[in-house]
């Protein structure tokens, strides 16, 4: 099953990233970029990398900038979609960044949609951010590409639970005002199944769960319990990859975590 392979890290989470790849030094910003861009022609370049199991690649600007990604995902006849936010403010909602600028630039490289994410913190935030997410969805898909709109709840959260059934309701009334097709990008639920409803929307292209600091296994195992859900990972797509495993290594690794985060979004489209 064809899941959405999130390569788009950050600077914010980037540090983080290396260190896990076991990458430990880098001389600035650049440097640190750089070698992040290193390690994301790595998983695309390899032989693991898929189209059979892999449909699309999201990716930071930083990555299409510095060349190579694109045509290699393009080659293997996978889509290219861009992040386009600049981040979160403090309440979560998305930073001031020029869209329109975005959407040009993502349709200039090749890239057939966007991702943009915010962080739900708290229950009275939570309808003024979808409305942003919602209002730059609708001038992304206006402009002919597919917008993945990602309310994220974080794991942790001590009420995730009960901001994801309200995540649900404030969802529902904002896809009846949406022309044109999204794709959700949500925090497997605590509860499965809870946005099992919004799949039947005909605005809904795809659901799909993050894996938002889960291991790969857990994601999996979690994922696999939501039907109609595949996975767009991020950290569980990476995890055990390292710098300085020989190219076999790396690629039977990858291989593995791919094909566990492949038939964990089967099992949920077949449940």
């Amino acid at each position: 099953m064809k899941f959405i392979a999130a390569l788009d890290q950050s600077g914010g989470s980037t540090p983080a990233t290396l260190e896990r790849y076991g990458v430990d030094e880098w001389m600035g910003d650049d440097g640190m970029m750089r070698r992040v861009h290193d390690m994301r022609l790595r998983i695309i370049n390899s032989p693991s990398f898929m189209p059979e199991m892999i449909s699309t690649a999201i990716l930071f600007k930083d990555t299409i900038a510095r060349g190579g990604a694109v045509e290699a995902l393009t080659a293997k006849r996978i889509e290219s979609y861009l992040k386009v936010d600049s981040g979160c403010e403090e309440d979560g909602t998305l930073k001031v960044f020029d869209l329109d600028s975005m959407i040009q630039y993502a349709i200039d490289t090749g890239c057939t949609g966007t991702k943009m994410r915010s962080i739900v913190k708290n229950a009275e935030i939570m309808s003024i951010l979808l409305d942003q997410q919602f209002e730059y969805a609708q001038r992304i898909a206006d402009a002919g590409l597919m917008p993945i709109v990602e309310p994220e709840v974080p794991i942790g959260h001590p009420y995730k639970e009960e901001l994801e059934l309200l995540l649900f309701e404030e969802l529902r009334t904002h896809l009846k005002m949406f022309s044109g097709e999204v794709i959700l990008k949500l925090t497997i639920p605590t509860v499965p199944n809870t946005y099992i409803a919004l799949h039947d929307s005909f605005m809904v292209n795809k659901l799909v769960g993050l894996s938002g600091g889960y291991s790969t296994e857990v994601a999996c195992e979690k994922l696999s319990q939501n039907e109609e859900m595949v996975a767009s990972f991020s950290r569980g797509l990476t995890e055990g990859l390292h710098t300085h495993q020989t190219e076999e290594q790396f690629d039977e690794k990858l291989l593995q975590n791919i094909l566990m985060i492949s038939n964990a979004s089967a099992r949920g489209l077949t449940t």
